[in-house]
């Protein structure tokens, strides 16, 4: 897990390279602490570098990639270069140390993620002849590109996002997995393309030229979306989307974007039967089991979030039948209403881990506001990712560098409300007429309050937000193509939110608080190949079921939870006191928000007046007003990035 970045000058434009992989180092130290490492390269010439924060194991070693020359003694003759920060978790020695290059030095790699089936790709190799000087994955990835060229990529199953050069075809190769765990983005422009973990890496650069993107920022505050389009916040810097790679042909510049990983999925409706499910739950159990236990492969200490909710406790679980002494780790609100320590304290008696707990308050989120927006990069919507942000935080308090968190299961197996209408509507679609009546019985009392609030959700919030938005600014960009309001089935829902944004987002979030405090998160849901394809092709019938969500995953792990969580039929979300907390920030920061350089270049363009914000301040203390006032704390949080960014 670690931190990658790169430069490329096709047309020999006058840059300091080795000032910038400076920078882009710098920049993206917090995700990998441990060893620093540089490749400069131009057609017929590499030279490996180190830095200040390089391990000095890794430096002169007997390694082909070993490194060899300080980077303030690199001569400014390279064309190319490769950045690697490395957080340390297999192989921690320094043959682990990266950019990494095959034995005879043709192939070259920067390189963040885990591909957590390493072992068996070894064998694999190893019996179609290849040698291996190290126990790293990195290593199994180089010589899988070697084996398999592009193909490579169907093989690997985890998280990643690499660079990989190929001296002799002259040939740039990046890709990034399939669901999105791991991030790249990228910069090209008159024959300079450049790559990087992080934007704010790319941003840092001088010879990046970006600004506002307007149309990114009405999806954002109008449509509650965020990074649907591969260009971002930012013009000209732009997102490889999951399961895509590029081709770079460093002669004649030629970039090619392709896709290599979808899902068919079966939208046949089918009914319920006990025979099939038992089935099904057998295969469920196996696939979700081995994607955990494969996670759990490191030379490092490895920790669990837990929520308190089904997917983490599942992890919890799990972990606890082969490992009796680990640590957990969960954000709890004592005296509120949205507090799921009970559930989470049922989990730790059940599994016996070590329990870490942490209770964020506004005083807190008001001093850490600032590097909070720097560290995701981006704009937020919610200020439950600062109750992430500290239980991550708080695993690195405890000296845990790898943890495991439940992403991605919602997306899988059915976990929030929308997607029992969605199921509703299927049923009533196929005349599964007695099907929907035990539904909505199993649901309870609030089901038709449920179904419409469902239903209308998305215009409601675009209604709410338009009112406080400039008319002009509004009508000035449409939706991103491909965004969905209604779907046929409850499988094709899931396939959208898994594959159109939704995860990638959550991801987004999870990755950037995890890598602030050098911890690596690892989402067993959401990058396991077998557990993705099998999930996104079981039955709805078999995720919903009178009324419970998620019915196969809680039926097939019923033996790894408390029965106090297997029965939960509430779905919080990684909930925080988010209007308390909003109404403190906007008393503290009325002085951004009314800046004289950022009001008139908020205000009068894209709020109507950004003096109505402030009057929702003490409205928002009322504890009792359970939902979320989004648009308000988006103003804020774009402020600070705006002023962060130099926008």
């Amino acid at each position: 897990m670690c931190g990658i970045g790169g430069i490329i000058n096709l047309e020999n434009k006058s840059i300091d390279i080795i000032d910038g992989a400076n920078i882009i180092s710098k920049t993206l130290c917090h995700r990998g602490p441990d060893d620093e490492g540089f490749l400069f390269f131009n057609d017929d010439k590499t030279v490996c570098g180190y830095g200040e924060d390089t391990q000095k194991q890794s430096i002169n070693t007997h390694l082909s990639f070993g490194a060899s020359t300080h980077i303030s003694q690199i001569e400014q003759n390279y064309t190319g270069v490769f950045v690697h920060r490395r957080l340390s978790i297999i192989d921690l020695s320094e043959t682990g140390h990266q950019p990494m290059c095959t034995a005879n030095g043709k192939v070259w790699i920067t390189y963040n993620g885990e591909i957590y089936n390493y072992i068996e790709l070894r064998q694999e190799l190893e019996t179609a002849g290849y040698q291996f000087k190290t126990q790293s994955d990195t290593e199994i990835l180089l010589y899988a590109y070697l084996q398999w060229g592009n193909e490579c990529l169907q093989r690997l199953n985890g998280m990643f996002a690499f660079a990989l050069y190929d001296i002799e075809k002259k040939r740039l190769f990046c890709a990034r997995d399939r669901s999105g765990v791991k991030p790249f983005y990228y910069y090209f422009k008159e024959g300079i393309f450049c790559f990087a973990s992080e934007i704010k890496a790319l941003r840092a650069l001088s010879f990046v030229e970006t600004s506002l993107n307007e149309r990114a920022l009405q999806h954002y505050l109008l449509h509650d979306i965020i990074e649907y389009e591969p260009e971002g916040f930012l013009k000209d810097i732009f997102e490889l989307f999951p399961s895509h790679y590029i081709e770079l042909d460093l002669r004649t510049k030629h970039v090619d974007i392709k896709k290599y990983f979808n899902i068919t999925i079966e939208n046949s409706f089918t009914l319920y039967n006990d025979n099939d499910f038992a089935v099904s739950k057998e295969e469920t159990n196996q696939l979700v089991t081995n994607a955990i236990i494969k996670r759990l492969r490191a030379d490092v200490p490895i920790g669990c979030c837990l929520s308190g909710g089904i997917d983490s406790s599942i992890i919890s679980g799990v972990i606890a039948n082969h490992n009796k002494n680990f640590n957990a780790f969960t954000a709890i609100f004592p005296e509120e209403t949205i507090d799921e320590s009970k559930y989470a304290k049922d989990v730790v008696d059940f599994t016996h881990a070590n329990w870490h707990t942490i209770t964020p308050i506004a005083d807190e989120l008001q001093n850490d506001f600032k590097e909070l927006i720097y560290t995701l990069d981006i704009p937020i919507w919610s200020t439950s990712t600062y109750a992430q942000f500290r239980v991550m935080q708080l695993a690195k308090q405890n000296n845990i560098k790898v943890v495991l968190d439940g992403q991605g299961s919602d997306e899988l197996f059915a976990g929030y409300p929308h997607y029992y209408t969605t199921y509703i509507n299927e049923l009533l679609r196929n005349k599964q007429f007695k099907q929907v009546a035990t539904e909505i019985k199993g649901f309870g009392n609030n089901f038709w309050l449920s179904y419409t609030k469902e239903n209308a959700k998305r215009q409601l919030h675009y209604n709410a937000n338009k009112k406080q938005l400039n008319a002009d600014f509004v009508k000035q960009y449409n939706p991103p193509e491909g965004l969905q309001n209604s779907f046929s089935t409850l499988n094709e829902h899931l396939h959208y939110d898994f594959f159109g944004g939704r995860l990638k987002t959550y991801l987004r979030c999870e990755d950037r608080c995890s890598m602030h405090h050098s911890v690596e998160s690892r989402t067993p849901f959401a990058d396991d190949t077998g557990l993705i394809i099998k999930a996104l092709n079981t039955p709805a019938s078999y995720k919903i079921k009178n009324g419970t969500s998620k019915y196969i995953l809680r039926e097939s792990m019923k033996n790894n939870l408390p029965n106090s969580v297997y029965e939960r039929k509430d779905k919080m979300g990684f909930v925080t006191p988010h209007n308390k907390w909003l109404a403190h920030l906007l008393q503290n920061n009325s002085d951004l928000l009314h800046s004289s350089r950022l009001k008139p270049f908020f205000s009068d363009r894209f709020f109507v007046k950004i003096d109505r914000l402030s009057k929702k301040t003490y409205r928002l203390k009322s504890s009792s007003d359970f939902k979320e006032e989004t648009l308000a704390f988006k103003a804020l949080v774009f402020t600070e990035w705006a002023d962060l960014m130099k926008i």
